[in-house]
């Protein structure tokens, strides 16, 4: 193999390990759910989901909020995301401190709109 091509081969999987690693949301403090510890949770999962899934997660988050005309930016749908993309239970996301609630939002919307989620 040539360099040329061993040194795309190797930044092509350098831009895509830095794009799942986007998608992991890195808490400030470790977050106890249910006895464990967690310092981060992975959304890679959001890359596998379809429409039908954000027309689920939409149904869900319209349950909590009622009829929203962008359920997707909200809160409640980020976290119905997160809970499917992660299979996490939804309370896991529910019981974020408010600090990494807003960065879960902005990770999944940033996802939804072709961002890399950070702030």
């Amino acid at each position: 193999m040539s360099n040329s091509t061993e040194n795309t081969a190797a930044l092509g999987a350098a831009e895509q390990e830095t794009e799942e690693e986007s998608l992991v949301l890195k808490f400030r403090k470790p977050y106890k759910f249910e006895g464990q510890e967690y310092t981060e949770v992975d959304l890679s999962g959001m890359e596998d989901m379809t429409a039908g899934d954000l027309c689920a997660v939409a149904k869900l988050a319209n349950r909590e909020l009622g009829v929203t005309p962008i359920p997707e930016m909200t809160l409640p749908y980020a976290m119905y995301m997160a809970a499917r993309a992660s299979h996490k239970p939804v309370e896991f996301f529910k019981g974020l401190p408010p600090v990494e609630a807003m960065k879960l939002k902005n990770l999944v919307t940033g996802f939804l709109y072709g961002g890399d989620g950070e702030e």
